[in-house]
């Protein structure tokens, strides 16, 4: 029983330990529930890539990107950047998604006028 006795306590001293701590500091973004998600889908989004599959591997880097993921908001850009796959160059959205990306901390080429595209 004395071991019960000592559960009790710890579960106890971690209850009341657990509010002091500031874990909105503590946690970086990538380790919210909604961006396991984005992980996964990010992951599968490389996968479908290079099997070639095109518009699932689009719709799961869009799905990744909308919840934050800043690898998969690099690599919509790049796509959209080059044209690639099934994918036609569009230099707006490429700047949106690079933009996108760098708001969330992941290295991209600063913007530059392309030819045709206004700033905003």
């Amino acid at each position: 029983m004395p071991n019960k006795n000592l559960c009790c306590a710890a579960l106890l001293g971690f209850a009341i330990l657990l509010p002091t701590q500031s874990w909105s500091q503590a946690t970086p973004p990538t380790s919210l529930p909604g961006s396991w998600l984005a992980e996964g889908r990010y992951g599968d989004a490389r996968e479908l890539e290079r099997a070639g599959k095109w518009s699932a591997a689009m719709q799961a880097y869009h799905d990744a990107a909308a919840n934050g993921h800043g690898q998969a908001q690099k690599r919509l850009a790049e796509i959209y950047n080059n044209g690639q796959g099934d994918v036609q160059r569009d230099y707006e959205t490429s700047l949106r998604w690079y933009q996108r990306a760098r708001a969330q901390g992941i290295e991209a080429p600063q913007p530059f006028t392309y030819p045709g595209v206004r700033r905003r």
